[in-house]
C-alpha cells in the first residue's frame, strides 16, 4: 500500500485522481451542507461550472426528492463507507436526468468530506424503454391477429354493409399488424420510409368516414367536396394516418364542421383541413408538433400531431399551422404532388361512395 500512502498524503495526487474520475464526482463538505469540489465530468453532466458548484447544495441537485435525499446522507454518515441509491439529478436548465448516486466518506487533511459518485442511468432507462416496447408489440401484434381473422370472416357476411364495414376493419387491423411487425424488426419505433403509390385522396377520406367513430358521427360533418378527386402520390396509409390524427383532435376540442380542400402549388399538393373549434391556445403552439406538446383530450397521450408531422416530412413534405383562433383551425398537409396523370385509378372501395359534404354517415 505504499502508492495509497503516497496518494493520501499528496494533495495534488488527490486532485488528480479526483478530476480524472470518468464518472461524473463531487466532494461534499458535510459540516456546511456545500459542494467544495465537482470534477470536469460533472461540470458536462449537470451544465455548471465548477465556481458555480461552490455555490450550491446538494438540495440544489435533488430539490424534488429531499427526504430521500436526507435519508441518503444519513446513511452514509453512519455507515462511513460506500451506499448507493437511485436520485435523479436537476440539471442547470431545470431538465431531470435519471442517475444513481453512490457515497461514501473521505478524509483529506484532517477533515471527513463525502465523496459522491455519479452514475448516468439515461441509456439504461432506453435500453429498458426498448425492451418493453418489443414485449407489448409483440402481444399486440398477436391480438389483433385474432381480430383479422374475425374480420375476414365478416367479410364473407351476406349483408354488403357488414361486408364493407369488415373490409374497413380488417384494413385497419392490418395497418397496425403492419407498423408492430416493423418495430419488432428494427427495434425501435421509427416510421418506415414511404411506399409510394397513386391513388385519390376521396378514397383516404372515405376510410377516416368509417373510423371516426359513431359518438363523432352523430354531431359532426365532414365536407371534401374540394379535395376527393386530387390525385396523390404518397404512401397511402402514412397519409391515411395524418389525416385521420389532424380529424380526431378536431373533433376532440370540440370541432362540429370540418372541411378538407386540396390544391396545387408549384410542385406541391397543399391538403387544408380546417375546424369551427376553440382553437389552439398561445402556448402550445410553438411546442405543437413536439412529443411533449401535452393533449387537452382526457386519455390522450399528446402524439397525434408530433406523429402527422414526422410522417410528412418522410414525404419530404411538411405539416402547418396555417392558422388558429376562436372561429377555428387550418392544419396544411404539403406533400410532393408528382407529374399529374390522366385516368389515376382510386383504390378499390366496395361499396363505397364518392365523399360529399353531407353529414357523416353512420357506419
Amino acid at each position: 500500500m505504499i502508492l495509497a500512502d503516497a496518494i493520501a498524503n499528496s494533495a495534488q495526487g488527490i486532485a488528480q485522481l479526483f478530476e480524472e474520475l470518468y464518472d461524473p464526482a463531487f466532494l461534499i463538505d458535510p459540516a456546511q451542507g456545500r459542494f467544495i469540489g465537482a470534477n470536469a465530468a460533472a461540470c458536462r453532466f449537470l451544465g455548471y461550472s465548477a465556481e458555480e458548484f461552490t455555490q450550491l447544495t446538494p438540495t440544489d441537485i435533488h430539490p424534488h426528492e429531499i427526504p430521500r435525499l436526507d435519508a441518503f446522507m444519513v446513511s452514509v454518515r453512519e455507515h462511513g463507507r460506500w451506499v448507493a441509491d437511485d436520485l435523479s439529478c436537476r440539471t442547470r436548465d431545470g431538465s431531470l436526468l435519471p442517475a444513481q448516486v453512490r457515497a461514501t466518506e473521505v478524509c483529506i487533511g484532517g477533515h471527513v468530506y463525502v465523496l459522491t459518485v455519479v452514475r448516468d442511468r439515461r441509456e439504461e432507462q432506453l435500453a429498458e424503454l426498448g425492451r418493453s416496447i418489443r414485449k407489448l408489440t409483440h402481444d399486440l401484434r398477436n391480438t389483433m391477429v385474432a381480430s383479422r381473422l374475425m374480420g375476414d370472416r365478416l367479410c364473407r357476411h351476406e349483408d354488403p354493409m357488414v361486408r364493407r364495414s369488415a373490409e374497413l376493419i380488417t384494413r385497419s387491423v392490418d395497418r397496425a399488424v403492419n407498423m408492430c411487425q416493423q418495430t419488432l424488426e428494427v427495434g425501435n419505433a421509427e416510421e418506415q420510409q414511404p411506399q409510394r403509390e397513386r391513388f385519390l385522396l376521396g378514397d383516404v377520406l372515405e376510410e377516416i368516414r368509417a373510423a371516426i367513430g359513431p359518438e363523432e358521427v352523430a354531431r359532426a360533418s365532414l365536407d371534401t367536396s374540394q379535395a376527393a378527386d386530387a390525385e396523390v402520390d404518397a404512401d397511402f396509409d402514412q397519409v391515411y394516418r395524418i389525416l385521420l390524427n389532424l380529424v380526431r383532435n378536431a373533433l376532440a376540442a370540440g370541432a362540429s364542421r370540418l372541411q378538407v380542400i386540396a390544391s396545387r402549388e408549384a410542385d406541391s399538393l397543399l391538403i387544408d383541413l380546417s375546424d369551427d373549434g376553440p382553437g389552439i391556445p398561445e402556448a402550445m403552439r410553438a411546442r405543437l408538433f413536439s412529443e411533449k406538446s401535452g393533449s387537452r383530450t382526457p386519455g390522450g397521450a399528446g402524439l397525434g400531431l408530433a406523429i402527422a408531422w414526422e410522417l410528412a416530412r418522410n414525404h419530404q413534405g411538411d405539416l402547418l399551422l396555417l392558422n388558429s383562433g376562436l372561429e377555428g383551425t387550418t392544419f396544411r398537409l404539403v406533400l410532393p404532388a408528382g407529374p399529374t396523370l390522366e385516368g389515376t385509378p382510386s383504390r378499390p372501395q366496395p361499396g363505397a361512395k364518392r365523399p360529399d359534404g353531407d353529414p357523416m354517415p353512420r357506419p
